[in-house]
């Protein structure tokens, strides 16, 4: 049964009304299980119909709507709700729920909780976010691209020593939300490092993130010839963004956001970081004062 019908027959049992409107539900439980009897366009279910729909429920799915509501899978994940249902997918928490994708860079041990792991190169760790309580990382790379996350070993990567060993983070997709990554950020309080999209939307969302000192893209003399190029620069991520974002861009605090603004307006285009896994590209830490250019 669905989580629709389950609703409705749980509304029913728990309600003095025994006339209801002859929807599609009751249509179909009518019709399937001999459920009630119909009046005009309601459906009649007596007291001896709605302990039916309670046995009926119990027997399809494995749940006592007299002792469990529907509402209360909501809060649980798939186990927990195998000892009060059959099927484990009523559960309301998704699956990658407060779920993290975490590595280090390619030669380096991943360091969390008091611990150190290697992993291969083109791998990372998926881990709850309660289940990390530690990092000796001193700082965070967090990547937008999961291209570029996944591949990191190709990019060619300069950091100066204070950030050569970060931990990094996949800024999230459907499966891995970004709301976990920002509560992770807090909760280490270290200086984040943002590997974006250099296009309008994502100068804000990189802006945004708590901790962050810089974003790592190539030099700025790499970053004109690539903007002068129509291979590779996009207007239309220009033209959509622009219009949303111009305002919060032009009036910016931080000198960096608004110089990379000027040349994405100069050049009415945007770049997506996958160009940085071709080769040819060093990419390096911009202040988000300006103060260096690694």
């Amino acid at each position: 049964m669905k989580k629709q019908l389950l609703k409705v027959i749980e509304n029913a049992i728990h309600s003095d009304k025994q006339l209801f409107p002859l929807n599609q539900s009751w249509i179909f439980l009518h019709q399937e299980y001999n459920i009630g009897h119909t009046q005009g366009n309601n459906l009649q279910v007596t007291l001896q119909d709605k302990d039916n729909l309670i046995a009926i429920v119990k027997f399809a799915t494995g749940i006592d709507l007299g002792q469990i509501s529907v509402t209360d899978f909501a809060a649980m994940n798939r186990e927990e709700a195998l000892f009060f249902a059959l099927n484990e997918k009523i559960a309301g928490q998704a699956v990658k729920k407060d779920r993290l994708a975490i590595k280090t860079l390619a030669g380096h041990t991943l360091k969390i909780n008091d611990h150190s792991y290697s992993l291969p190169g083109c791998g990372y760790l998926d881990m709850a976010l309660t289940d990390i309580s530690s990092t000796a990382h001193h700082c965070i790379l967090l990547i937008e691209n999961y291209r570029c996350f996944d591949n990191l070993e190709n990019i060619q990567l300069n950091l100066p020593d204070q950030y050569a060993d970060p931990l990094v983070l996949y800024r999230g997709d459907n499966f891995y939300s970004e709301k976990t990554v920002r509560q992770l950020l807090v909760q280490f309080n270290l200086s984040v490092l943002v590997m974006a999209d250099l296009d309008p939307q994502g100068l804000i969302i990189a802006q945004s993130f708590s901790g962050i000192v810089g974003l790592i893209a190539p030099r700025f003399a790499d970053l004109e010839i690539l903007f002068k190029d129509k291979q590779k620069a996009n207007p239309s991520l220009y033209e959509k963004q622009m219009a949303s974002c111009q305002h919060a861009l032009s009036h910016n605090p931080h000198p960096l956001i608004r110089q990379l603004w000027k040349m994405m307006k100069v050049h009415q285009a945007g770049l997506v970081q996958e160009y940085w896994l071709q080769a040819g590209y060093e990419l390096v830490v911009h202040s988000l004062d300006l103060s260096s250019d690694e």
